[in-house]
């Protein structure tokens, strides 16, 4: 599932690019986005209520149906109608975060969460260099044949999953049925329950903050990728690919090493890894050429693959099982929507401010916000991090 992603993601900005520009692939990638943000806090509260299985399966289904509408709008030409499947498409995928968050905290023990959270990292590492070539070099011949395999990707993930079964949730199910009114009572109190929770764990709530920030200053990440590349380098589809490829790689590399971090070692590494983060992605824009150009991010994310690999572990780390998947899911749902404003910021500021300057502003604010999180919240957390596997959930709230 991740190689589709990624695949689809590359693809979708070459296509937007081949007959527009970077402000309309923002433009696209902000109108297929919206529609996911306002489900994902649901999606986190039916992680924690409803068996996760069912939960991934419906997702993915409908992912495989709004891919192939992708593939004939792609084919028609309406960038309209590849706007709205890519809107479907990005509804359905919000179920799948906290569902599978969720499912592999129910059946792996608590010491081995924080290998399996970096395992998925380099797993995602892998999946971005299979998704870039894929898309880089099927897109050459055609970028529907390419969405095309997308569909056929999620296919097989799909069947994978109608494999493998899935624990319980973590609360208990009433014994009695409820009226509607009861039900819709009780899911609405169950969301507050969720977005309080986060206030009540402050570590938590720090990972949440930065991950607003980093929201906002990469939310374009992919479009500015392929518009720098594209536009500023004058590079075509493969050049594309290559720059993923070593993205993968780098991310790939960086999460084995997190996987074995000591504990005492992750909030210190965490937050300095958002400061070079930050100084690679401005040294990026600043290279003279394609092959400086991938060295400065072959640097920036393999600083990205450790805060990758550590992030859902830090998050969820202090938090009890009853909130993890609406946790996880205020987590996304508030990067993902100052991503989306980013997105929005960028189609506009494009118009007055070159990509390049708008790429240096932004690594220079992320380096800023590591800095800053790890003076107010990292060190100020480390000794209760420290204990969390031992201590009670309430000793470690606010």
């Amino acid at each position: 599932m991740s190689a589709a992603m990624w695949m689809l993601h590359i693809t979708v900005a070459l296509h937007v690019l081949s007959v527009a520009d970077t402000a309309a692939l923002a433009a696209v990638q902000l109108t297929g986005a919206i529609p996911a943000l306002l489900l994902m806090p649901i999606a986190g509260l039916a992680a924690d209520k409803f068996p996760v299985r069912s939960l991934a399966l419906s997702g993915v289904s409908v992912q495989i149906l709004a891919v192939v509408g992708l593939a004939i709008s792609a084919a028609q030409g309406s960038l309209t109608a590849l706007a709205l499947c890519f809107a479907l498409q990005g509804t359905a995928m919000a179920l799948w975060p906290p569902s599978r968050q969720q499912w592999l905290y129910g059946v792996i023990d608590g010491d081995l969460r924080q290998k399996a959270n970096a395992a998925i990292g380099s797993l995602n590492g892998a999946m971005t260099i299979v998704g870039a070539v894929g898309a880089g070099v099927v897109s050459i011949w055609s970028p529907v044949i390419a969405i095309v395999a997308v569909a056929c990707l999620l296919a097989l993930g799909l069947l994978q999953l109608l494999r493998v079964s899935a624990p319980e949730p973590v609360a208990e199910r009433p014994t009695e049925p409820k009226r509607i009114g009861a039900h819709l009572r009780g899911f609405a109190a169950d969301l507050r329950a969720g977005f309080g929770a986060t206030r009540r764990f402050p570590l938590a709530q720090s990972v949440i903050w930065i991950g607003i920030a980093w929201g906002f200053i990469g939310g374009g990440y992919t479009v500015m990728i392929n518009g720098h590349v594209i536009e500023d380098l004058n590079g075509g589809s493969i050049a594309v690919a290559v720059v993923f490829c070593c993205d993968g790689l780098a991310v790939l590399v960086a999460t084995v090493f997190a996987g074995r971090l000591p504990r005492s070692a992750h909030l210190p590494v965490w937050g300095l890894c958002y400061v070079v983060q930050g100084l690679g992605w401005a040294s990026f824009f600043l290279a003279p050429n394609l092959i400086a150009t991938i060295a400065c991010i072959v640097v920036m994310r393999f600083a990205s693959g450790f805060i990758i690999a550590l992030d859902t572990t830090i998050l969820l780390e202090t938090v009890p099982g009853e909130f993890r998947g609406r946790v996880t899911s205020v987590h996304l749902t508030t990067y993902n929507a100052m991503a989306r404003l980013s997105l929005a910021a960028l189609g506009s500021a494009l118009a007055a401010v070159s990509l390049v300057w708008l790429g240096v502003a932004a690594g220079l604010l992320s380096s800023a916000f590591g800095i800053v999180w790890w003076l107010l919240a990292g060190r100020r957390s480390r000794s209760t991090y420290m204990r969390a596997p031992t201590l009670d959930p309430e000793s470690v709230r606010a």
